[in-house]
């Protein structure tokens, strides 16, 4: 999956490169979307990039290429926000470009709403800086450059007088973009939603087709915006902040995903769109939005350009695809739906089984837990868990009694110390857990027996005779070691386990082997621990048996097992012969013996 000059940003499971294509409309879809306003336009958030254009405002948010070993780190003074940033230093490049600059240098307003009656300011006045050596991404919010006459608006909303040659931030987020990193929980990042903007900016070298030069697909969720009062005072992951609103049902909270419906009338209105404008569209049926801000109602954020890797501008959009009437702006909010990421247990591949065996999980929203997905059987954690798809994921049963009901949690249990209620599914960072449903019903079994080859809950004379009933071929019956063949290996696992049950070793065997004579006999030796004696067993020669190439079973000569053999029969031992077709003999003892005492 190509994205920023060929990296992925953030993992393949994490949140941002999540596919909710098939995932449930939350049920108070349709209350959120009235609220916000069913006929309010999509609006992309960028435009032109053109030095040309001189002093003409800088629209979307740029992104500053660099290679972290040949740029200068600098130190950023954080202002606003400094319990709740990173402060490693910042590579910043010598022509940085800021939000809100201008298309053919900066703007030295400084950042801000115009508080000190300046009208011409940067605004969010964002950084953004992509080290492409390191794969690290540096995010800045309220910059003010060096000569700027102004500090950005402090928490008070006020402006002061800038009196040093430094760089000054209100935040600053350092994201590992090889790693499913995050904020800790209650703090902001350069977003307010505590989110990475890059990993959510619509950019040209994504959006455009293969034949401008584009990837042809954005394959990555889209940052948006909506107004305070659209908003909970609450987060879902992956967000980890809040703003201060008010709550209600009809609201979303930071983190929340739009999705644009896969309809015939959505889909009509698509393929009439421009290509760059189809290419977005598509992401948002497939990948969504996810809110991340406060601001103007259904505003996608995007860059206006690409730079390369030495950080020249390399695409821009075709604002008159992007901004036609038949473009984006051609959707509303009504044509989108929010969507319920909370995991979803369909059914199981076995209502039962015993620990240690692999069972599948069907349902939804599996994905995107970005390694952080747990099976849990009862409360207890199975192991080995696999995320097979959005739909599917394995994992090994552990060890338990009786009958439990299986959940998938897609995230992990972290408190918010602000407030545990700021996160929507407290006491869980991420989507939740499923719920229970009889569908997802385990009733645990015992745990299967070594050597039990005939499953009756003993090891003895009887699973020798499946192995020989089977001999040499590829099983499952007979092939108690699962190594693909019935062979010397599985008498041997036979013979280690002697007598033993599910409970433990039922006369105390706990070792013993087996060999083969040069006639084709077998002699099995079985240590008793708790008496100190050793029993013996024995499988005569068939000549219907190709008892050849056998693998694990050591040669003994053919008077010893002949001995053997007779040795037993004077005891009083009855020999059973097997048909041809089977090609064995096996010793059994009389009522009340298990094996010929030595």
């Amino acid at each position: 999956m190509l994205s920023l000059l060929g990296t992925q940003l953030f993992p393949a499971d994490n949140a941002w490169n999540q596919n909710i294509s098939n995932a449930p409309v939350a049920s108070n879809s349709a209350a959120i979307i009235a609220n916000i306003g069913s006929s309010i336009h999509l609006h992309p958030d960028w435009g032109a990039d053109n030095p040309a254009n001189g002093t003409s405002p800088l629209y979307g948010i740029p992104v500053n290429i660099v290679h972290g070993g040949n740029t200068t780190l600098v130190t950023v003074s954080i202002d606003n926000y400094p319990d709740e940033s990173d402060h490693p230093q910042v590579p910043i490049p010598p022509n940085a470009v800021l939000e809100g600059d201008y298309q053919n240098g900066p703007n030295l307003n400084g950042g801000g709403y115009g508080e000190n009656g300046n009208q011409n300011q940067r605004g969010d006045s964002h950084l953004i800086v992509w080290d492409e050596d390191n794969k690290v991404a540096y995010e800045l919010y309220g910059v003010s450059r060096p000569n700027d006459p102004t500090l950005f608006p402090n928490n008070s909303d006020v402006e002061v007088l800038k009196t040093d040659n430094a760089w000054h931030a209100a935040q600053e987020t350092v994201w590992d973009m090889k790693t499913n990193t995050f904020r800790t929980l209650g703090a902001t990042s350069a977003d307010a939603a505590g989110l990475s903007i890059l990993a959510g900016l619509a950019r040209p070298d994504e959006g455009l087709t293969t034949g401008q030069g584009g990837q042809g697909a954005i394959n990555h969720a889209l940052r948006v915006t909506l107004p305070g009062s659209d908003v909970n005072p609450q987060y879902i992951y992956p967000a980890s902040h809040v703003v201060s609103e008010s709550q209600a049902s009809n609201k979303l909270p930071f983190g929340g995903r739009l999705r644009l419906a896969n309809t015939p009338a959505v889909n009509t209105i698509i393929s009439n769109m421009p290509p760059e404008s189809q290419i977005i569209a598509r992401a948002m049926q497939k990948y969504g939005l996810i809110v991340a801000d406060i601001g103007t109602a259904m505003y996608i954020t995007g860059s206006s350009a690409t730079s390369d890797a030495n950080n020249q501008i390399a695409q821009t959009w075709d604002l008159n695809d992007i901004l036609a009437s038949n473009g984006l702006k051609a959707l509303t909010a009504g044509n989108f739906e929010v969507v319920d990421l909370t995991p979803r247990v369909t059914g199981l591949s076995a209502a039962s089984g015993s620990a240690g065996s692999t069972i599948t999980i069907t349902g939804q929203n599996f994905s995107g837990a970005a390694g952080r997905l747990s099976v849990l059987f009862g409360g207890t954690p199975a192991s080995n868990v696999n995320v097979v798809s959005d739909t599917q994921v394995t994992a090994v049963v552990p060890s338990g009694t009786g009958t439990v009901n299986v959940t998938v949690q897609s995230g992990i249990v972290e408190a918010d110390p602000d407030n545990p209620n700021h996160n929507v599914k407290t006491p869980i960072y991420g989507y939740g857990v499923s719920a229970v449903t009889s569908a997802a019903q385990f009733t645990f079994t015992a745990t299967a027996l070594p050597g039990d080859a005939n499953h009756d809950g003993v090891v003895n004379g009887l699973d020798i005779s499946v192995v020989a009933g089977h001999w040499l071929s590829a099983g499952p019956s007979g092939d108690v070691n699962s190594d693909g063949v019935v062979n010397g290996l599985d008498i041997s696992l036979i013979a280690g386990h002697w007598l033993s049950t599910p409970g433990g070793a039922g006369s105390g065997a706990n070792g013993g082997t087996a060999r083969l004579s040069t006639n084709g006999a077998f002699a099995t030796t079985v240590s008793n621990s708790a008496t100190g004696r050793t029993a013996t067993s024995g499988i005569a020669p068939s000549s219907a048996l190709a008892l050849t190439n056998v693998s694990g079973v050591s040669d003994q000569s053919s008077g010893r097992s002949t001995s053997k053999s007779q040795h037993a029969a004077s005891r009083g031992h009855t020999q059973y012969h097997h048909p041809a077709s089977v090609a064995a003999s096996v010793w059994r003892t009389r009522a009340g013996d298990h094996a010929q005492d030595e």
